[in-house]
Formats: structure tokens, sequence, C-alpha cells
């Protein structure tokens, strides 16, 4: 199929540490970059992948500069300056430890007692019971610290230099599975958050007529059951 002129977009993507180029760190990529790839192609778009801190991708979103972030949760705030199309999926939040280290978790307040701090993304959307906790626990910095970096935080885990960090299920067992970096570490079974989520489109580069042309284009990958391909491994 001839690709449409007016629909290039610029897709950030997460990486997970061990790669030689970003070729490669595509090949260990996960669910995100399986369904932009899918709904891109579907809608004969043209797309190019970067890799880019959550953080930073967030404010590029903005700006424009990037055009696409997939497994996005909507805000008042993000909505400025994004359009969401979906649900893309649901998304599950869980504790990634390590196998040598297991902890037990019977409710939140279980997350403060853990022995060294757990890794979080900055602006990142963990659901109201880690909003209230990083809101209202005293010393909240000895608790939780900010970390962006896959490769930094699987090594200070291995380290036992956090008891573990929020990560989307799926893509951690599929890292686990594929990633020799991810092999040592453990899904715990308490489930931090689990919601939809969503495909955000860069109002600044992103023309509400491609916007429009994403949307037809999701609507026929449901339709087919190409989407149900793509997220049987997640359940």
């Amino acid at each position: 199929m001839r690709v449409n002129s007016e629909c290039n977009i610029v897709v950030r993507f997460e990486n997970f540490a061990r790669y030689r180029n970003q070729a490669d760190a595509l090949s260990w990529h996960g669910l995100d970059v399986d369904f932009a790839k899918a709904l891109l192609e579907e809608a004969n778009c043209s797309y190019r992948f970067v890799s880019l801190p959550w953080g930073r991708s967030i404010k590029m979103l903005e700006t424009g500069e990037i055009g696409m972030m997939l497994s996005m949760s909507p805000t008042k705030q993000r909505e400025r300056f994004a359009y969401f199309i979906g649900p893309q999926r649901n998304e599950t939040i869980v504790l990634v430890t390590c196998k040598s280290r297991p902890y037990t978790l019977k409710s939140y307040q279980d997350l403060l007692t853990l022995p060294a701090p757990i890794a979080i993304h900055r602006d990142a959307v963990y659901g109201p019971k880690v909003d209230a906790l990083l809101k209202n626990t005293p010393n909240i910095e000895e608790r939780f610290t900010v970390i962006t970096n896959n490769k930094l935080r699987v090594s200070m885990l291995k380290h036992g230099r956090i008891s573990g960090f929020f990560a989307e299920k799926y893509n951690m067992l599929y890292q686990s599975e594929n990633n020799p970096d991810y092999m040592q570490v453990e899904i715990n079974p308490f489930v931090i958050n689990r919601e939809p989520v969503y495909i955000a489109l860069s109002k600044q580069s992103v023309s509400p007529k491609t916007k429009a042309r994403l949307e037809r284009a999701l609507e026929r990958l449901k339709q087919t059951g190409k989407i149900r391909a793509i997220l049987k491994n997640t359940n």
C-alpha cells in the first residue's frame, strides 16, 4: 500500500539496555512497538522510532518533537497538548524485584517497609493509592527514588540499592524471557494499578485529519482481531 505523505510520525519507544544499536533495541521492545507498527501500517503512515526517557518524552510530545506515545493515562494536564485515542489496552503495573530477594506485599503500606527505596518514573501514573503514599508519607525520598534509565534500574536492583521498581507487567514478562539483563527479575503478584491506557498524539505535530485516520485504523485493527493477536500474551 502507498504511504500517505501527510502521515509521518515520530514514535517514542522504551529500550531495555542490552543492545548494540537501535535495531537491536527494537528487537527486545515489548508490546508498544508491536502495537505502533500495526496501527501505523494499517493507517498507511510512515514512522520512525526514537528511544527516550519517560519524563523527557512527555515534554517532547507537548512541543511536537515526537508525535506519538503509547500506553498513556489521560490526565487534564496532558489533554491540553495531546489527543488520546483508544483505549489501547488494559495496563497492569507491578513491582519488579530480584529473584534472590522476594518480598511479600499484602497492602500498599507494605511498600513503605521494604529495606531499600522503590524506583519510579517522574510524571508516571501509578494510580490513586500510590499517589496518596507519595503525597502523604513523611521523608518520602527515603522510600521512593526517581530513576529513568532502565539499565541503571536493573543494576541497582541487582546490587540491592533499590528493593524494586514499578513497571508494566507484560513488558517485564517479555524482557525476562528474552533479554539476558532481566533473567533474574521477579514480578511480585501484588497489583499496584490496573487501568485502561491510550495512544497519545501530539496536538503540535499530528493534525486532526491524521488523528481521525489513526482512529479509523485502530477500529479496523479491533474488528479484524489484530489487536487480540498482539495482546494474546498479556493476560
